[in-house]
């Protein structure tokens, strides 16, 4: 570990290890105490605890998945406070970033340059105390879209105010919309309203950045009023369900079990005052409860069917897999311990099945070990409870958990352009949520493989068109890559036209079922042919370094056994213990990504 100098500690974040060197001299040539990492989240965890940076020097975009990944890292690690200066291409945010003092507080232009750059990080880290937290922008047409373009991709916390007579007031925490007013509109559509007017307007960033007092939406479960300059004021102590596998720190009880039951009366109780007003939308929102104790499963789906939701239930992981089979669900709440199969075997079954995949999973248990490994593996759960919640804060959770599709599906009723992550939303459901409103317009979405362009027509799917390098592809094969992939962001724009049919007029139900179920048989032959034949693995080194990077950090100890000490597939199962078909979904995504080719 380098030592503390006079100049600041700095953990550079980088994939490229030559380049971070590179800068890492520069840095410590000139009186920096230096760390590198990469964008692994266990690794900058670690650093940020051990190192204690006074500064993070990322090489990233701001809008790619890498950067947002690690901004909810350091927010889940506690320590957003911790500024992060971006070495990027894309300086366009530039003018928003320049007066704050927390997360993204600098661009700078690539390629790194000493003679630039360093002078630039010693006057950053002199200034930051004296920044204001406050940009103020003019009204030019197209600006206060772009500022929410750029508080979503930073995922900044503060209050926006519009106009001189403050005609219009918002809030936002780490990037979305909390609550919202402009003359008798309110949230989602107030905000509609106040991107299109071209008035001053300034947005102010961390709690401060109330502008006095802001309503909230009663379903988040936070009070009517925040107060200027002080904590929110709460009637219940919310929790906010965080990225795909972070851990959620909720109100305990020596109760157990029975803080659950509602102190053990065995009785459904009505919803506390705690609970806020109905859910609106809990017409619109069937939930499967799958646990093992029928006193549990069946207070569960009391509670929530007299809140107005359409509610199954299941005994165990099997049962709850014919469920999800026959027919759609929005959100799965199970238990970890249940026989025949627990939470993690049905978790790992509804992740592999293309049919299921997208459905959001919260998972709970009486014991709380297991948030560690929710932290650590990203086993692919939304949301962990402990059994000691309440039944009126266990709904205001799984309104958080469905909250990033509703909140889509508000911009998109807005006609509001902004960015998505379709990944984290669903790419199946993005586009059946479309089909469902009858849209009309064009999809462009990427990852770090490729970008795609879908249109659709009075909602129905017309064409799709991805790229991947200097090759085109278009109609089913563009659109199963479009549907595998797991990090891709974009936009949805009405308007624009196919140049020319794809499907044949097919209904987008029926193209959807057929490339589902060609992408579950390409796993499965994965899992059962490849697999069995494969003695080595010939493995491409440039994208292999990239992978490492964007790949999944749960698979990263199977991806490093296979491609840096070559093991072969059976020999992974047995060193790190775990199933055939975990590793054949790392293997399977190997081959997709062209990160390596099975030699028999």
């Amino acid at each position: 570990m380098a030592d503390v100098k006079s100049q600041g500690r700095v953990l550079i974040v980088d994939a490229d290890e030559p380049a971070a060197q590179k800068v890492g001299l520069a840095l410590d040539g000139a009186g920096f105490g230096v760390a590198w990492t990469t964008f692994s989240p266990a690794e900058v965890v670690a650093y940020l605890k051990d190192f204690q940076p006074q500064l993070l020097l990322v090489h990233g975009e701001l809008a790619s998945p890498q950067v947002a990944t690690l901004l909810a890292r350091l927010e889940s690690a506690s320590s957003s406070e911790v500024p992060v200066a971006l070495l990027c291409g894309n300086l366009a945010d530039e003018p928003f970033v320049k007066p704050m003092r927390q997360g993204i507080v600098e661009l700078l232009q690539e390629p790194f340059s000493a003679r630039l750059h360093v002078p630039r990080l010693k006057l950053l880290l002199a200034e930051l105390p004296g920044r204001p937290g406050e940009v103020h922008g003019r009204g030019a047409p197209n600006e206060l879209q772009a500022l929410v373009q750029h508080l979503t991709k930073a995922r900044r916390t503060g209050g926006l105010v519009v106009g001189a007579k403050e005609e219009g007031r918002a809030f936002f925490v780490r990037g979305v919309l909390k609550s919202a007013r402009h003359q008798q509109l309110s949230m989602h559509g107030a905000l509609a309203a106040m991107v299109r007017l071209t008035v001053p307007w300034v947005f102010t960033e961390g709690a401060e950045g109330n502008a006095g007092v802001v309503e909230l939406d009663a379903p988040e479960g936070f009070a009517t009023t925040y107060q200027t300059a002080q904590p929110p004021t709460r009637r219940v102590q919310p929790v906010e369900v965080p990225d795909v596998g972070a851990a959620v720190d909720l109100p305990s009880s020596p109760s157990g079990l029975g803080s659950l039951l509602e102190r053990g009366s065995g009785q459904p109780q009505g919803p506390s005052p705690d609970a806020g007003a109905p859910d609106p939308l809990a017409v619109k929102t069937p939930i499967l409860f799958v646990d093992d104790e029928p006193a549990v499963v069946g207070l569960l789906a009391t509670y929530f069917q007299k809140r107005g939701y359409p509610v199954a239930t299941a005994v165990d992981g099997v049962e709850a897999l014919q469920v999800l089979a026959s027919r759609p669900f929005e959100a799965v709440i199970a238990d970890l311990n249940m026989p025949r199969l627990d939470g993690w075997g049905l978790l790992r079954l509804v992740r592999e099945d293309f049919r299921t995949h997208e459905i959001p999973i919260a998972l709970y248990s009486a014991q709380d070990d297991y948030r560690e490994s929710l932290r650590l593996l990203h086993a692919g759960a939304q949301a962990f409870f402990p059994k000691t919640l309440r039944l009126s804060v266990l709904e205001l959770q799984v309104r958080e958990l469905l909250e990033p599709r509703r909140r889509f599906l508000r911009l998109v009723d807005a006609g509001m352009a902004l960015a998505h992550e379709f990944g984290s939303l669903g790419t199946q459901w993005v586009l059946r949520q479309l089909c469902a409103r009858g849209f009309t317009g064009q999809l462009d979405a990427r990852d770090a493989w490729a970008s795609w362009r879908l249109w659709l027509e009075g909602g129905r799917l017309v064409q799709a068109q991805s790229i991947v390098g200097g090759a085109t592809l278009t109609g089913d094969r563009a659109l199963a890559s479009f549907l595998s992939s797991k990090q891709v962001e974009g936009t949805v724009a009405q308007g624009g036209q196919a140049s020319q049919e794809g499907f044949g007029l097919e209904p987008t139900e029926a193209i959807l079922a057929r490339n589902v179920l060609r992408l579950n048989e390409e796993h499965a032959r994965a899992r059962e042919d490849q697999l069995s034949r494969a003695k080595a693995l010939s493995v491409n080194d440039d994208v292999y370094q990239l992978y490492t990077t964007v790949g999944p950090p749960a698979w990263m100890p199977i991806v490093r056994l296979l491609c840096e000490q070559k093991l072969t597939p059976a020999q992974v199962i047995q060193r790190l213990s775990c199933t055939p078909m975990d590793v054949a979904v790392v293997v399977k995504d190997l081959l997709r990504r062209g990160v390596v080719n099975l030699r028999a």
